[in-house]
């Protein structure tokens, strides 16, 4: 695969409001909007996860299975939403709706150079120590932990993951308006990039959610469907809904990822296709979920397989995994792109936008 690289004459064209036409808002006030969206989406997944792990999978459950749930939301959330934050306050300043009000003296130059790797490691001690707390509670009690107790210390990830994303935003924010469009230089290798900084975080915090869930399903009908084995009925709406949701969610968190590479210059679309809206985005994504289903249904019915084991359909299940990942990151970068690159188009002077037509 080429190097991604502009095609053509490069245009300082920041789509970043001036400040005169827009009210003025501080980083701080940025920031905690962005918080507040972010903890409001995550409690409802998390509230809606409780439900699936302590009542549809199966009422009983043990210290092991509360501690386990509070760790998925831990060392999900808290290692990888800080860095999906700071991207989306980016998003918020490039796309125009907030003109930022920076502060004079200001040192910032640059934003942070990978948000990711910034705040993952910190994010991982970070998920470790929480954890740890919260196990010593559930284990050093003599109170069996109910699902409402669960909920609750899982909403705690608030706390460190906004902690460590305000230490970063200031900066990165500034830094961000001081560098200014294209300022990344030359453009990393479009597919190495995106497998490295959009598939794989996806995948692991993708992974880190699903598969724990997916286990404790398949156990529980393993343990009513025969020693080890999975009806493959059962298979057919899990694929279907991890689908839905892992391309979804991933999509979701790619577009914010994304204005931010195109922006600085980090990553560059060439194709000057239009965009479709996103609600038609999400409308493919639940058909494709359900093909997906179908599909399995079907496999099964021509096959004549009636049952799967354990370690099988956990493997299944990781594919549909990597897969959604895979797709939602191809979706979300060519989707954004195409918006982006029609942004820009507006933003350049008419006899630009007259050459290029030209040229096109």
């Amino acid at each position: 695969m080429e190097r991604a690289e502009p095609a053509g004459p490069q245009f300082n064209v920041s789509l970043v409001p001036k400040a005169e036409n827009l009210r003025l808002t501080s980083i701080g006030r940025l920031f905690l909007q962005q918080v507040g969206i972010t903890f409001a989406v995550v409690a409802v997944l998390i509230a809606a996860g409780a439900v699936l792990v302590f009542k549809v999978q199966g009422e009983a459950y043990t210290r092991f299975t509360a501690a386990g749930f509070v760790a998925t939301c831990f060392f999900a959330f808290i290692i990888f939403l800080p860095a999906n934050t700071l991207f989306a306050c980016r998003t918020e300043v490039v796309r125009g709706h907030s003109a930022i009000r920076a502060r004079q003296n200001s040192a910032a130059k640059r934003p942070l150079a990978d948000p990711l790797r910034r705040t993952i490691p910190m994010g991982i001690v970070l998920a470790t120590l929480c954890t740890a707390m919260v196990c010593a509670y559930v284990y050093g009690t003599q109170r069996m932990p109910s699902p409402i107790d669960a909920t609750l210390l899982s909403l705690l990830f608030v706390v460190p993951y906004a902690a460590m994303a305000g230490r970063h935003v200031v900066y990165d924010i500034e830094g961000l308006v001081a560098a200014g469009p294209n300022s990344a230089g030359k453009p990393a290798f479009k597919l190495w990039h995106v497998t490295v900084n959009y598939v794989l975080p996806n995948l692991v915090l993708q992974s880190i959610i699903n598969m724990p869930l997916a286990w404790r399903e398949f156990l529980n009908i393993a343990g009513r469907a025969g020693p080890g084995m999975v009806p493959v009925w059962a298979l057919v709406p899990d694929f279907a809904i991890t689908f839905i949701f892992v391309c979804g969610f991933t999509f979701l968190i790619v577009t914010t990822h994304a204005v931010s590479d195109l922006y600085l210059g980090t990553m560059v679309y060439r194709r000057k296709r239009h965009a479709i809206s996103g609600l038609r985005y999400f409308g493919l994504i639940l058909l494709m979920g359900v093909a997906l289903g179908a599909a399995v249904a079907a496999v099964g019915a021509w096959t004549g397989i009636a049952r799967v084991g354990l370690a099988e359909a956990m493997l299944l299940d990781l594919l549909v995994v990597v897969f959604s990942v895979a797709l939602a990151c191809g979706l979300g970068v060519a989707w954004t792109g195409k918006k982006y690159n029609e942004s820009v188009a507006k933003a350049l002077p008419a006899e630009v936008q007259m050459a290029d037509a030209q040229i096109a």
